[in-house]
C-alpha cells in the first residue's frame, strides 16, 4: 500500500442542524446532484434522481399495500439497495422503519414483530446459511399467505404482507411488485409530516432480556452521521465506505449521509475484509467507518499490503490509545477520529483538526447544536472537568423515546430533556469527551470504583492479548474484585502472571485483575459485541461467596 496519500480538505465551519424530512432531503439532492452516483451496493449503482424514483415508486407499491402514517415497515435483509429504497419510500410515507438485526434468532424475531405490530415484513430468504423463512415460520407456525404475499397468523395479527426480495419457499410478493404498479404523478403519497417525525425504530440487542426499541426522527436521521463525515473532511462526490450493517443504527444513519454531503456511500453485501478492502481500492474511497475490530482484520488481511488504498484519508472508530495508533499507523498514517453514540442517541464526534493527542484518547466534542454534561449519578449534580461521572445528552440527537413503552423511556430520560445515557465519562478542560465505560460495568473493588472498560483497555496494550474483557467477580474481603478474561495473540503463551506484572507497572493496585481465565471463543450479542451477561453468568458461580469460603478466609 503506497505511503503517498492526498491531504485531508479541512471540515466546514459548523452549520445549524438539517431542518428537514428525510422525503423532502431525497427530492432535493435529485435537484441538486441529479446525475451523480449516490449510493453503491456491491455491483450496483444508484443515482440521486434514480433513488427518487424508485423511493416514489416503492412508495407508491407500499401504500397500495395498505401502509399509512405511523405504520411499521420491518425489513430483515443484509446491506441491499433494496433496504434503501422500501427505507426511503416509507419515510415519504410518515412510516417507521424496523430494521432487524441478521443475528436475531426466533426470541427476539418474535418479540420485534409482536412488539412493534409491524404491518409489513420485507425478508431475503436466506443470508450466510441462515434461513430467515424457517425462522419465520417456526416463530408463525399458522402463518398463512395468498399468492400475492398477503399474510394471516394469530402469532403476529398486525402483520399484513409478506414481501421477498429474492425468490423463495414461501408465497411471499416480489420485490420488484412494488415497483410495477407506480402512476406518474405520486403527489398523493406526500403526508404533512416534520423532522421530528418517527422514522426509525432501532432495537437494541437481546440475549435473554428483551430488546427496547428506540424511536429515532427524521432530523436525527439526517444529522448525526452527515456532521461525522463533515468532520471528516468529506465532500460532494466524495466515496466514503460505510461498513456498518443497515439493520445497526450506524448504518441505517449513513445512508441519508450523501443525502446532505452529496458524497457516494459505497456499502458492501456484509462485512468481510477481504471484499472491503476490494471495494476501498475499487470505488477509490477517501473516508470511511468502522470498529477497531475491522480495521485489525484488515491489517491481518494475507493481500493488505497489495491494495492500493492511496485514495483513503480519513476515517471514524473507538478505542485504546495504543490500538488508536496501530491502526493508524497500518493504514499509514490515516487521520482517524473517534465518535461516541449510542441506539439511543449520538453524543460527540472527533474532527480531523483536533490534534492526534485529543483524537487519539478523546471522542471530541458534542454535535453542533446539542448539549452534554456529566453528571454524579448518586446526586445528580453536574461534576467538574476532569471528573468521571454518567453522560447525558439532550437535543436533536436524543431519541424520541422507547416505543410503546412509557416507563422505560421516563427511567432515561428526565423531566427536563436529558437523556441519561448510561455510559461514564468526563470533560477535560477544552469540552473534549473521554468515554470510561457503562455505568453498569463499574466494578467496586474495595471501595474504589474501576472501570471495566478502562482495565480492558490496560490489557490490550499488552502485545501478546489479542482481545479481553473484564468483570466483576465477588472477593470475601474486597467485596469484588477484577477477572481479566483473555484471548491470546496467535503463536503467543502469555501467562496470568505476565499479565499482573502488566497491569501493575502501569495501574493502581486494585485495576490489576485478581484473576485471569484464558478463552479462545466469545459469546457475542446480536450486535458483535462481547456479550458481558453470558461472560458473568459462565464465571461469577466460580466465585461465589459461601459461608465455607468465608470461615476459610
Amino acid at each position: 500500500m503506497p505511503d503517498s496519500r492526498t491531504p485531508v480538505p479541512s471540515p466546514s465551519e459548523p452549520v445549524p442542524p438539517t431542518e428537514s424530512t428525510i422525503g423532502a432531503a431525497v427530492e432535493a439532492a435529485a435537484q441538486r446532484w441529479p446525475e451523480a452516483c449516490g449510493w453503491v451496493f456491491e455491483d450496483r449503482r444508484i443515482t440521486f434522481s434514480e433513488m427518487r424514483d424508485l423511493a416514489a415508486r416503492a412508495a407508491t407499491g407500499l401504500h397500495a399495500c395498505g401502509v399509512r402514517r405511523g405504520d411499521v415497515v420491518a425489513l430483515w435483509t443484509p446491506n441491499l439497495a433494496e433496504w434503501a429504497v422500501t427505507a426511503f419510500a416509507a419515510y415519504r410515507l410518515g412510516a417507521v422503519v424496523l430494521s432487524i438485526n441478521t443475528r436475531f434468532k426466533g426470541f427476539e424475531l418474535t418479540h420485534l414483530l409482536s412488539h412493534s405490530r409491524a404491518k409489513v415484513l420485507i425478508i431475503q430468504p436466506q443470508f450466510l446459511g441462515i434461513d430467515f423463512e424457517e425462522l419465520l415460520e417456526g416463530v408463525a407456525p399458522d402463518l398463512m399467505l395468498s399468492p400475492t404475499g398477503q399474510a394471516t397468523t394469530a402469532s403476529f395479527p398486525s402483520l399484513q404482507r409478506l414481501i421477498s426480495v429474492s425468490p423463495g419457499r414461501l408465497s411471499a410478493m416480489d420485490w420488484s411488485a412494488l415497483l410495477d404498479t407506480a402512476p406518474a404523478d405520486t403527489t398523493a403519497l406526500d403526508v404533512d409530516l416534520t423532522p421530528d417525525s418517527p422514522a426509525l425504530l432501532q432495537y437494541t440487542s437481546g440475549t435473554t432480556a428483551a430488546p427496547k426499541g428506540a424511536l429515532l426522527n427524521h432530523r436525527h436521521l439526517l444529522n448525526y452521521a452527515p456532521e461525522t463525515f463533515s468532520r471528516l473532511g468529506v465532500r460532494a462526490g466524495d466515496p466514503v465506505l460505510n461498513t456498518q450493517p443497515v439493520y445497526h443504527v450506524g448504518g441505517a444513519s449513513a445512508l441519508t449521509v450523501p443525502l446532505v454531503l452529496g458524497c457516494t456511500k459505497v456499502t458492501p453485501g456484509h462485512y468481510d475484509a477481504g471484499r472491503v478492502l476490494e471495494l476501498m481500492e475499487r470505488e477509490r474511497c477517501v473516508s470511511r467507518g468502522g470498529i477497531p475490530t475491522m480495521y485489525l482484520m484488515e491489517m491481518a488481511h494475507p493481500r493488505f499490503a497489495e491494495f492500493d488504498l492511496s485514495a483513503l484519508r480519513s476515517g471514524w472508530t473507538g478505542g485504546p490509545p495504543a490500538v488508536m495508533d496501530q491502526i493508524r499507523d497500518g493504514f499509514g498514517g490515516l487521520e482517524l477520529i473517534q465518535l461516541y453514540g449510542a441506539t439511543e442517541g449520538g453524543g460527540t464526534s472527533g474532527c480531523i483538526t483536533d490534534p492526534w493527542e485529543k483524537r487519539r484518547v478523546t471522542a471530541g466534542r458534542p454535535m453542533t447544536g446539542t448539549e452534554l454534561r456529566i453528571i454524579d449519578p448518586e446526586t445528580g449534580r453536574e461534576v467538574p472537568a476532569g471528573e468521571v461521572g454518567e453522560i447525558c445528552i439532550r437535543g436533536w440527537n436524543r431519541m424520541i423515546g422507547y416505543f410503546r413503552d412509557d416507563e422505560r423511556t421516563q427511567e432515561v430520560v428526565d423531566a427536563h430533556g436529558w437523556l441519561h445515557m448510561g455510559d461514564l465519562g468526563r470533560f477535560d478542560e477544552e469540552g473534549y469527551l473521554t468515554y470510561v465505560g457503562r455505568l453498569k460495568d463499574m466494578i467496586r473493588v474495595g471501595g474504589e470504583n474501576t472501570s471495566a472498560e478502562e482495565v480492558e483497555a490496560l490489557l490490550l496494550e499488552h502485545p501478546s492479548v489479542h482481545q479481553a474483557a473484564v468483570i466483576g467477580v465477588p472477593d470475601v474481603r474486597m467485596g469484588e474484585v477484577v477477572l481479566a478474561i483473555v484471548e491470546r495473540a496467535a503463536g503467543s503463551s502469555l501467562t496470568a502472571e505476565e499479565i499482573v506484572v502488566h497491569c501493575k507497572s502501569r495501574a493502581a493496585n486494585f485495576r490489576v485483575p485478581r484473576h485471569v481465565r484464558f478463552v479462545t471463543d466469545w459469546p457475542y450479542t446480536g450486535s458483535g459485541k462481547i456479550a458481558k451477561k453470558v461472560l458473568r453468568d459462565i464465571y461469577t458461580p466460580e466465585f461465589e461467596i459461601t459461608e465455607q469460603k468465608v470461615e476459610v478466609s
